[in-house]
Order: C-alpha cells, then structure tokens, then sequence
C-alpha cells in the first residue's frame, strides 16, 4: 500500500501524532443457533396473555437475576407465528393480515401450550388451528428486559450481535486507528470467496463514518467504482446520474465541479431523502501543490455533541429550527427543509447524556446550496407599530438560539484538531457517511479527476447484517 505514504505524509502535519489502534467491532454475543444454559421452565396462558419464566440451568452463575418473567399479548404471539401457515417458507413474507386476527378474536386464544423436552422452546396451537414453536432466543429478544438489567451475567439468548455503535472522533482518535481504516485493498475487497475484508471495512463504516480501499486497478474506472458500491448493495441514482465525475469544467452546474475550494458539507439536502452514503474513487489527483486538492473530513456528530454540552437551548434550538436547502439549475428545481441536528425517537437506551450516539440519528449541514431563512427572521425593535403577525414575530427567539447553536457547531468543525486531512492518492478509493460527516476540499489546480456515487444506509446495514448472520466468526475477526 505504497500510495497510502505519500498520502499520508501530506496530511501528517495536519493531523496529530499517535500509534495506531486496533479497531474493534462492537460489542460480541451468542450466535443464534449455539447452545445456552437457559431453559423455560414454566408458563401460564388465559385469553389475552402468554407468560413464560425462563432462568439459567444449574451450575451456572445466577445469584442476581436467577430468572426472568415475562408476559407476552397473545395477539403479539400469533401475529408473529412463523409456521407455514402464517408464512411462506420461501419469501419469509406473511399470509394473513394482523386485521384479520383483530377481526376473528378466537384465533388469539390458545388451545394448548407445551414446553419442548429440551426447555429451549414454547410449541402454542392457536385457535384458527396455526401452531408454532417459540424459540427462547425469539422470547428473550422481545422479551423488553434492557441489556443492563442482566449486565451481572451473560444474557441468555442473543438471536444477533449487538450493532456497532458509531465512536464520535476528532483528528486525534482517527489518527489511532489510520491503519485499520486503510488496510483494506481491492482485490481483498472484492473477492467472490473471502467476506473479511467487506466486513472489515463495513465495521469501519458503522463505527467510524469512514474507510478506505487501496489498489484499485487504472483499467476501467468506472466499471470498478460501480463494483466496489455493488459488492454493498444498489447504487442510489439522482439527477447527477447513477456515477459522476468530480473534476474541474467550464460551465459547471455544480461548484464541485469547479477547482474552487469546498467548505465543510454534505450532498443533496435538497431531496427529500438525501443519501446515506458516498464513495470517490480517485481517478487522477496531480494538483500542485502540496496542500492543493487535498481532502478533509469532520465528524457532524462530535460537533452536536458539543454543542449539547456546551449550550442546550441553543443545542434544542439545532434540532427544531428549519434551514432551508434548494437546487435550481438546468430543469432541475429542488426545495427541502431540515434541521440541522435530527434525533431518534427517545428511549431507556439513548436518554442519558452518555450515550449520545444512540440518540443522534443524523445531520444537515450544506452551505453552498443553503436558501434564504423562511422562519424567525422577523424583528420587534422598541416603539415600532409593525404589521407582521405577532405569532411570527416570537419566532425570532428560536432564530436567535439557533444562531448560537450554529456558531458553536461551526467553531467546532473548523478547528484544526477537529479534521482529518488526506490528499487521496490516485487509484483509491473513499468511502464516508454522507448523514454523519462533514466532506471538503481545497482549491487546487491542475488534474484532479474524483469519480463517485452514492448508496442508501439501508444497503450498508442490510449487508453487514448479512455477513454477520451467516459467519459469525466474522466478527471474531474485528475485536
């Protein structure tokens, strides 16, 4: 990986100093089909519930939680039935609608219940005559016992790994784990028999925003773009095309396609579902200049991050105050609004302030295709009769928290130790989170060819997902 040296030793000034790191994939637990101490040993069932105790066998450690009791909707019960009846065995898509239950309530009620001789399932015949056996792992997945309850023990069943969770980063913590973000090479990537390195890069993805692939073959660029995005899942086409390059023309539509320098921003916030994600292969990248076409990267999250810790009103401010976005060149005429910080709905896992990961869902940062502010731009100075309606006028306090918030979030993003810095060598490629990260680059001139594309979240978490259920030492390797 040759060309990562001289890359890096461009940014190294920019960036700060440490050994690197070993990246980890999140936190380990039972695959779905091993073996666990646990076993059901009692259940009760009337015409509107289920409940099932299930505890740890002997000779297990038990002493603070020696059981757990849990009573489950019928209705939750049958509609999740997974028996041939209730879904085809060849889709895994269902045969009935939930309506249908809720409209024949007899099918809700069990006939008979019965424990499996191994205790590892509940077997319940259904009124409607359906039968399923429940597995523990199922029961204990929806079982709403919060993983911190059982934290004493291991928990008795997980159907699969726990999701890595994103690591808010600065130019420090990224610098510690350069060299597993660029470990990965094409042919390792692409290999038709080896998932390893897909995975290892996915993990970087979901924990980091970002990663790398070196070694793309000269031959064909554009074919192996569209690979390196198809071995993760379809690409997302827009109005730019299903690829397009970024490299410096006349007349351009997009001032990416200028050797202007690039702020700190994110793509297409303009649509109304702006993609996940963005890969740039770097096609040439001979600029002069040592600094010149050189790239940078910022983690929006960190910066939210900061702004809740250090503001909270201005922090709120961030998550209800609409910016708008737009697009109006050639037939092309695109308008959205957003806010700039937008959390997931609130829950027991994500409401503490130590894990504000799990409550950020994404962000909206876009400078250059910002249109003019529609909300709180009115004032009320002293001893003016004005005509604007007074509802319109308190908007003006939320404009100005928002404005706080947004200084410290541009404060953030713009101090040095805050950014990664990279010159992209030729023949690699980039792939970051286009919700999460803030991309940029300087002015440059000379040859600087980028070609891209992009995916939705969705494919990235789909394939993850799906090499770690079917190869459960996959993750094994990225501890």
């Amino acid at each position: 990986m040759r060309q990562w040296k001289t890359a890096w030793r461009l940014g190294r000034r920019l960036n700060s100093g440490g050994a690197p790191g070993r990246l980890g994939s999140g936190v380990s637990g039972h695959g779905q089909g091993q073996e666990h101490p646990w076993g059901i040993v009692k259940t009760m069932f009337n015409k509107e519930s289920t409940t099932v105790t299930y505890k740890a066998q002997k000779g297990t450690h038990t002493d603070a939680v020696p059981q757990v009791t849990v009573s489950f909707s019928n209705l939750f019960l049958r509609d999740s039935s997974q028996s041939s009846k209730s879904v085809d065995p060849m889709s895994g898509q269902k045969l009935f609608r939930t309506g249908e239950l809720l409209a024949n309530p007899s099918a809700t009620i069990p006939q008979n219940i019965e424990v499996s001789p191994d205790k590892q399932a509940l077997r319940i015949d259904w009124g409607d005559g359906d039968s399923y056996s429940y597995p523990l792992a199922f029961l204990d997945k929806f079982s709403g016992h919060p993983i911190d309850d059982l934290a004493v023990m291991s928990r008795p069943f997980q159907q699969r790994q726990q999701p890595v969770k994103p690591v808010l980063w600065d130019r420090d913590l990224l610098k510690q784990n350069i060299g597993n973000l660029l470990s990965v090479n094409y042919d390792a990537y692409s290999s038709p028999t080896n998932s390893d390195a897909l995975h290892h890069t996915l993990v970087n993805l979901r924990k980091f925003g970002i990663s790398f692939i070196a070694d793309m073959p000269q031959e064909q660029p554009e074919k192996l773009l569209k690979q390196v995005a198809e071995r993760i899942g379809p690409i997302r086409n827009s109005f730019y095309g299903e690829t397009f390059d970024v490299r410096n023309k006349a007349g351009a539509e997009n001032i990416a396609y200028t050797n202007r320098p690039l702020s700190l921003h994110q793509d297409l916030l303009y649509l109304d579902h702006a993609p996940g994600w963005q890969i740039l292969h770097a096609i040439q990248n001979s600029s002069d200049g040592s600094e010149a076409g050189m790239s940078y990267f910022a983690d929006a999250f960190n910066a939210a991050r900061f702004v809740r810790d250090t503001d909270a009103d201005a922090y709120e401010a961030l998550t209800q105050f609409p910016i708008n976005y737009h697009y109006e060149r050639n037939e092309n005429r695109y308008y959205n609004s957003r806010p700039l910080i937008v959390e997931n709905e609130v829950n027991a896992d994500n409401l503490t302030l130590f894990d504000y990961v799990s409550l950020i869902k994404e962000v909206n940062y876009s400078p250059m295709f910002q249109a003019p502010f529609t909300f709180g731009i009115w004032e009320k100075p002293k001893g003016q009769d004005l005509t604007t309606a007074s509802g319109k006028l308190t908007q003006r306090l939320l404009f100005k928290d928002f404005l706080r918030g947004l200084a410290l979030f541009e404060k953030f993003i713009n101090m040095p130790e805050n950014q990664f810095r990279l010159k992209l060598p030729e023949n690699a490629c980039v792939i970051f989170n286009n919700r999460r990260l803030l991309h940029a680059r300087t002015a440059f001139s000379g040859e600087r060819w980028l070609r891209g594309c992009y995916l939705d979240d969705d494919a990235v978490k789909s394939r993850l997902q799906y090499l770690e259920e079917v190869d459960a030492d996959l993750t094994k390797l990225d501890k």
